[in-house]
């Protein structure tokens, strides 16, 4: 056969094919497969699917059959009549197996389609499908799909376009909003192998791309799990995952390993609720997801988020049931160089505290947590314990906390400011000069919570005082902070007391009870760095309450009584910086007019007796100092409602050692001020007598009458300590018999 005779041949055999292939296709009436394939989509969905536009066949080197106006049907009660609306779709199909009248469709292209991913107010989703009932399924075909050709999908590829995702919480109402720029999906090799996978969006204004390979439907089986590989990319973050999935429609048999990280947390946190404003910081991630046992859950998790200069969390461990957030394993730590860096993260004022270290084993879920094995490092202190928390409706924590070193200064530096260097300062009065801060307390916290727990210190600096062998037990419930008791070892002494705070009622209510007993005065003062003092056994007596919102109110309407005793020691006068030194030193140096000239000066006693009322602290002859050649007495007011200090105190020479009144020792030391800045005057009034009068008494506030009766009566005191206690002096047998009738001065001051 001649070569031109061949190809003739073939030629014409082309073309008998071509007009084969158009006769079959236009023996087929698409449009009756309509109904076919929304009976198949019914059978398997229970949903019903309408194809409003006709099927459409373009005939070229590439037969297409095109569908407009494509609905999937919602699930009953939702929120919208359809689950999904799609503008167009074109399947492009294989031109031979048409003459066998057969649609095999090897690229879907689907344009604008709305997809509505949603849950009922019971947390069913949308995409949980019940299949008809069986007689729906396996009813004969109707006489309408008589000659309706077979379909085989063996896609080389989908692609989708333009798309709009929406996800909606039925429980709590909150949606979000995925717009799809670009989705594809295909074969790597073979029909049925992994398909390759590309999607590029956005949401809330962020771009996102994802790649990677997915399990083929076509070769989706119950006994092999489909394989997964995909990376993810939003706003800096990156997300790995690897694995399998046996039952990918539904979410389950779920194998796969997770890895994470980004340069800020913050932007994730956002993305799930826009309404966050948290900014932790850098992440990485990485863990297992299974659900092998029923629960998703997440092994070999290892977190970290933030950083040292703020504050650095890291976690490892298990968490058996991710989803209900129970069967927690974790090994904890914090890390915070200096807390005052949170500040900028969260917008809050963090004080300016640190290093910062906390470890721990978190174990619990649900309502039941226990952090085990705590060990914190801040600064200077160390904490160790246990605590537990039980997160009801009313939460309520339990343990025991041991201390080795505490030091309040670690906990009390206030927050640096901007500009500022992160260094510890020392407690500074408030803006308006006072003492005493008005800013409210946050007392509403008190009545969210109960506690209970054990604090035991080793050793415990409150800054002015140390303490050992602290114990104390707080216990909080229905508004009401106790710290009861309290004990402590303090300078070779003992300390014990209490402390409550009561939220109930229109005003919040406080008692503070102390007792001191053989208190080393001199050790106290040695341990704040001066040796101004040896000996001094002290016993002191603190009792307050009040009420109020803010430590200046509960100050203001403080009741109750404070006594300090001190007994025989020995001043170094040397050692005393008199003049500049703190108003008691200053004090001490105006009243003693041999502490400049004698190496010491030997201590009987020491006595301060104020009785509170009201906020004002009063002591009409409760002030009382004796040492070998000087005693010394006074009296005044601390107003606790405005800080103010009036207070009074005057010298007298004891017998023998040649001073006399009318020396300059006569006049009276007085302390005024405030208690954030006391000041000191020395005999500013002059000769006490020369000003006892009515007049001179209200020209000076009173005090100068005061000083007159203090010369008058208590200079005349032996025993000035024994008076300001309220115990009566010794009395040989002879005075006790004598009858003496009680003058103006006795009634004044009740002796």
């Amino acid at each position: 056969m001649r070569l031109s005779t061949a190809v003739k041949l073939a030629a014409i055999a082309a073309v008998a094919l071509m007009v084969g292939v158009v006769a079959a296709v236009k023996s087929m009436d698409f449009n009756r497969i309509k109904g076919v394939v929304s009976e198949q989509v019914r059978a398997t969905t229970g949903r019903n699917l309408v194809i409003a536009g006709p099927l459409e066949l373009r005939l070229g080197l590439v037969p297409r059959i095109i569908a407009t106006g494509i609905t999937l049907s919602n699930a009953p009660g939702g929120s919208r009549a359809e689950m999904v609306k799609i503008e167009r779709a074109e399947a492009e199909i294989s031109l031979l197996p048409l003459l066998k009248r057969e649609i095999r469709v090897n690229r879907l292209i689907v344009s604008s389609p709305d997809i509505l991913v949603e849950t009922d107010a019971k947390g069913r989703g949308n995409w949980e499908f019940t299949p008809a009932p069986a007689d729906a399924k396996d009813a004969k075909p109707t006489a309408s799909g008589a000659g309706v050709p077979n379909s085989r999908f063996t896609l080389r590829e989908v692609k989708i376009k333009n798309a709009t995702l929406t996800w909606r919480d039925g429980r709590t109402g909150a949606s979000r909003v995925v717009n799809l720029h670009k989705f594809a999906v295909q074969p790597d090799q073979t029909p049925t192998g992994p398909l390759s996978v590309q999607v590029v969006g956005e949401t809330q204004s962020k771009l996102f791309e994802l790649s990677g390979r997915l399990g083929n439907p076509a070769a989706l089986s119950p006994s092999k799990p489909w394989p997964l590989q995909v990376k993810a990319n939003v706003d800096g973050m990156v997300l790995v995952a690897e694995g399998s999935i046996a039952d990918p429609l539904n979410l389950r048999g779920m194998d796969l390993k997770l890895a994470a990280q980004g340069d800020e947390l913050g932007k994730a946190l956002k993305l799930a609720n826009p309404a966050s404003t948290l900014a932790p910081g850098p992440f990485k991630l990485s863990g297992h997801l299974s659900d092998a046992s029923g629960k998703l859950a997440v092994g070999e998790l290892d977190m970290a988020v933030g950083k040292r200069d703020a504050l650095l969390l890291s976690a490892r461990g298990t968490i058996k049931d991710a989803l209900a957030l129970a069967g927690v394993e974790l090994a904890v730590t914090l890390d915070s160089d200096n807390l005052a860096g949170l500040s900028r993260l969260t917008g809050t004022e963090f004080p300016s505290m640190g290093p910062l270290k906390v470890s721990g084993l978190l174990n619990g879920g649900g309502t039941e947590w226990k952090l085990a094995d705590i060990k914190a490092a801040l600064a200077g202190s160390s904490v160790a314990g246990e605590l537990a928390l039980n997160a009801t409706h009313r939460p309520r924590l339990t343990g025991k906390l041991v201390a080795a070193t505490l030091s309040l200064a670690d906990f009390a530096t206030p927050a640096a400011k901007a500009g500022e260097k992160l260094a510890p300062k020392h407690l500074k009065p408030t803006d308006d000069g006072r003492l005493f801060s008005a800013e409210a307390l946050p007392l509403h916290l008190l009545s969210q919570a109960d506690a209970d727990v054990a604090l035991v210190v080793g050793k415990l600096d409150t800054g002015t005082l140390s303490l050992t062998d602290v114990t104390a037990s707080i216990h909080l419930a229905g508004g009401r902070l106790a710290l009861k008791p309290v004990r402590a070892l303090m300078a070779g002494g003992q300390m014990e007391g209490e402390a409550t705070l009561d939220a109930n009622g229109k005003a919040p209510a406080a008692m503070l009870r102390l007792t001191a007993r053989q208190v080393d005065l001199g050790r106290m003062i040695k341990d704040a760095g001066s040796d101004a003092l040896t000996g001094g056994r002290s016993d002191a007596r603190l009792e307050l309450s009040g009420h109020g919102a803010s430590i200046r109110a509960l100050m203001a309407s403080a009741t109750g009584e404070a006594v300090v005793s001190v007994g025989e020691g020995r001043l170094h006068n040397k050692a005393v910086d008199w003049a500049g030194g703190d108003v008691m030193f200053q004090v001490l140096g105006a009243l003693n007019p041999l502490g400049r000239h004698e190496d010491t000066t030997p201590l009987t006693c020491a006595v301060a007796r104020f009785v509170v009322k009201d906020g004002m602290a009063t002591s009409t002859n409760g002030i009382a100092v004796e040492t070998a050649k000087v005693n010394v007495v006074g009296a005044g007011t601390v107003n606790l409602r405005n800080e103010a200090l009036d207070l009074g105190v005057t010298p007298r020479a004891r017998d023998g050692i040649g001073l006399s009144l009318s020396s300059p020792l006569a006049g009276m030391t007085r302390i005024r001020g405030t208690l954030a800045e006391p000041s000191l005057g020395v005999d500013e009034l002059g000769t006490l007598r020369t000003a006892a009068s009515a007049g001179a008494a209200v020209a000076t506030g009173g005090l100068s009458l005061l000083g007159e009766l203090l010369v008058d009566k208590f200079t005349a005191d032996s025993t000035p300590c024994r008076t300001a206690l309220g115990q009566p002096a010794p009395r040989s047998p002879a005075k006790k018999s004598k009858k003496t009738s009680a003058g103006p001065l006795e009634s004044l001051f009740g002796r």
